[in-house]
């Protein structure tokens, strides 16, 4: 398992670095206002792919053992394609969207949300690699286009990144194919009518618990655009991208757990690992997350050569308690996801909803900024804890076997000598 962990943490270290690389070349070409206009297209993409994930989202990972390939996939491309035209109607139509990009919205939702159902799928398989080699290549040819377009086209708008982005999903989109499709099995004899029925069943839960994160994550944009502007959420959004970057320990942990534990049916092997893979990602966060809060002011204003952006570090400090609470949270809900209860992530991030609304209506408007990041460290602690509870109550867990012992260190030592010494063989 190390091995597929260790391969994951350097995919998803490879893709962070890439991503946060178009992070600062949005700020320095585009301006504050430019990312605004970025970050709020990017999650109206994302409010889509939640519809869309409802039959096609992560409990694809949890079902495609249990059933046959292509009574899973029909359904749920049919899905993804019904509703990119109506949440991206009703999005451009309330105004949450620019009319003038209505068309694109729906295009790049549609391929965003078909090369997701693929990735699903792959990780069902626990392909892993073909699933980071994808993720790799699409990031990698958004920064490659996106510089093209920039400096040769000299198209210092929107639109620049709004090409990338076609070029970007559809190359994902197209690998993601080819290598599923190379996994498809014999059609097995399960009835469609049960397949569909499990496949909304627990789809509901995973994206009802997955829209409502979302709005935790980014519900501030909105506020933060009503109150203060584009060039707010610029801002803001900025901070956020380099303050989750830190949570790529937690997601690349969580997507090997999720698919071992999901083709698992030992309860306390299930257990073990994932009190041991929380120990290791808080760890392993805060230590990522010190060299972030030393950096002072200045470091931002030079990195995206605005002044707008010495407002960054703010945004980081106003976080850092949340971000590094939630990489636990992480870790519990790859767990739910894998045994099936997936629900209980649904409840936490109800949770954290609430939260989210009556602390961001209270303070963002007053506090900008500061009071979205307030907010998000609320929301992310009030989920973590409730997750935390819950697993404390299902699986007869301590609190005190959350606490690192010199035991855990030697085992991720021996873990790593391990994959050292099969490397040199």
């Amino acid at each position: 398992m190390f091995k597929k962990i260790f391969y994951t943490f350097s995919a998803k270290t490879l893709t962070s670095f890439l991503s946060l690389v178009i992070v600062i070349m949005t700020a320095r070409y585009l301006g504050a206002e430019g990312r605004g206009v970025i970050s709020i297209f990017i999650l109206n993409v994302a409010y889509v792919l939640m519809f869309i994930e409802f039959a096609g989202g992560g409990a694809l990972v949890y079902l495609l053992p249990r059933f046959n390939f292509y009574q899973l996939i029909v359904p749920a491309y049919a899905w993804a394609f019904v509703w990119a035209g109506m949440i991206s109607t009703v999005l451009s139509v309330s105004g949450l969207s620019p009319p003038e990009y209505h068309i694109h919205l729906f295009i790049i939702s549609l391929i965003h949300g078909l090369n997701a159902i693929n990735s699903g799928m792959l990780l069902g398989y626990q392909r892993i690699k073909a699933h980071n080699i994808s993720g790799i290549v699409q990031v990698l040819i958004l920064l490659v286009s996106f510089y093209i377009i920039l400096e040769h086209y000299q198209i210092l708008n929107f639109d620049a990144y709004l090409f990338a982005m076609y070029l970007s999903f559809g190359s994902g989109l197209i690998i993601t194919s080819v290598y599923l499709f190379i996994e498809v099995l014999p059609i097995a004899k399960q009835k469609l009518k049960v397949v569909l029925k499990d496949m909304f069943t627990k789809g509901f839960f995973v994206q009802i618990g997955n829209l409502l994160q979302l709005f935790n994550y980014r519900l501030s944009y909105y506020i933060l655009e009503l109150y203060y502007g584009t060039a707010s959420v610029g801002i803001y959004s900025t901070g956020v991208s380099l303050a989750e970057a830190l949570w790529l320990i937690s997601k690349s942990i969580g997507l090997v757990q999720y698919a071992r534990i999901s083709n698992s049916t030992d309860s306390e092997y299930n257990r073990v690992l994932t009190i041991k893979l929380v120990k290791f990602t808080f760890i392993a966060t805060l230590a990522l997350l010190v060299p972030f809060l030393l950096l002072p002011n200045s470091f931002y204003v030079i990195l995206f050569k605005h002044s707008d952006f010495s407002e960054v570090k703010q945004v980081i400090v106003y976080l850092s308690i949340g971000v590094a609470t939630f990489s636990v949270s992480g870790m519990f809900s790859h767990y739910f996801s894998g045994i099936g209860k997936f629900h209980i992530n649904t409840y936490a991030s109800a949770i954290g909803f609430i939260i989210t609304v009556s602390m961001g209506l209270l303070i963002i408007p007053k506090y900008g900024i500061q009071g979205a990041g307030i907010t998000a460290s609320m929301s992310y602690i009030a989920i973590t804890l409730y997750q935390l509870v819950i697993f404390c109550k299902q699986t007869s867990t301590s609190l005190s076997e959350f606490i690192p012992k010199m035991k855990d260190i030697a085992m991720v030592k021996e873990e790593i000598t391990q994959f050292i010494r099969e490397k040199a063989d």
